[in-house]
């Protein structure tokens, strides 16, 4: 019989209707697995290095983006290869999203048992922290530190749209060193945005606005310098942002004070990113 270990947040994004943990056990026996199960705790990092030797045939995360990007770390810095499966349950659910993995628990599980595990690229960062989605300075820091918590819970991905609105106005652009595969770039903006995947960045409505699609599969990072210009040219898109390709890129000020890895906030004013191809595989 197949065996996943299951890695469960109780508490991830808005209250829920559904019994997820029920649903997961329910799915996991009709498809023929044993599970060992593992409920998050309320620590800053969870203890899951137990797990590190033992031998599983999917991994199951059930949570927002944060225990995602806890438990995708756990792996690629472990190197462990067992196929990921993502249940989304967050605020936001943005790796999910990018993916486009089903929202709902049930046939998000029964994909990820049926999916054969992906490689897909991830983010090495300052050389000891991990991300899959997006390493940035400036103002999309600012947005995640103050976004709260609670509100989040109560309205999901929108509470970040009201932060949004109250702070784009009064934050400023500042001064940005930027190195890329060793060439440097002196410019001024409000937010430096290194991408390996991007929600909705495979359709071709958003090509003429991102250029080159953005895929976890091609060794690259997509890095967005974003300065908007006053309110006449606020839909003149590719006026507002630069846009650079890498392997290997450093970000550094002198004001701000914080970065963010897949809407993770740390203390740090340079930022120092590597395209790590193929890291981890994600079942989808």
């Amino acid at each position: 019989m197949k065996k996943a270990l299951v890695i469960y947040n109780p508490v991830a994004g808005k209250k829920k209707i559904l019994n997820t943990k029920a649903t997961i056990e329910r799915v996991l026996k009709k498809s023929g697995y044993e599970h060992d199960f593992f409920e998050t705790l309320p620590v800053e990092n969870q203890p899951l290095k137990q797990f590190v030797n033992k031998k599983y045939d999917r991994i199951i995360v059930s949570g927002g983006d944060g225990t995602v990007a806890e438990v995708t770390s756990f792996l690629i810095h472990n190197k462990i290869k067992t196929p990921l499966v993502i249940i989304p349950q967050g605020s936001a659910n943005i790796l999910a999203v990018s993916l486009q993995l089903p929202l709902t628990p049930g046939m998000a599980l029964k994909r990820g048992l049926k999916s054969e595990g992906k490689a897909l690229d991830a983010m090495k960062i300052n050389n000891k922290r991990y991300g899959m989605i997006a390493t940035g300075l400036g103002y999309d820091t600012l947005v995640m530190a103050q976004t709260p918590r609670n509100l989040k819970r109560r309205i999901g991905f929108f509470a970040y749209i009201w932060t949004v609105i109250k702070t784009i106005l009064i934050y400023h652009a500042q001064p940005y060193k930027l190195t890329i595969d060793g060439k440097r770039v002196m410019l001024m903006a409000k937010t430096i945005i290194a991408f390996n995947i991007l929600p909705l960045g495979h359709l071709k409505i958003t090509k003429p606005f991102i250029g080159t699609p953005i895929s976890p599969r091609d060794g690259l990072l997509n890095i967005f310098a974003l300065n908007p210009k006053p309110v006449r040219n606020v839909l003149g898109f590719r006026k507002m942002v630069q846009i650079f390709h890498g392997k290997k890129i450093s970000i550094k000020t002198k004001k701000t004070r914080r970065y963010q890895i897949d809407g993770n906030v740390f203390k740090g004013k340079t930022v120092t990113i590597e395209v790590l191809p193929k890291a981890i595989y994600i079942a989808y």
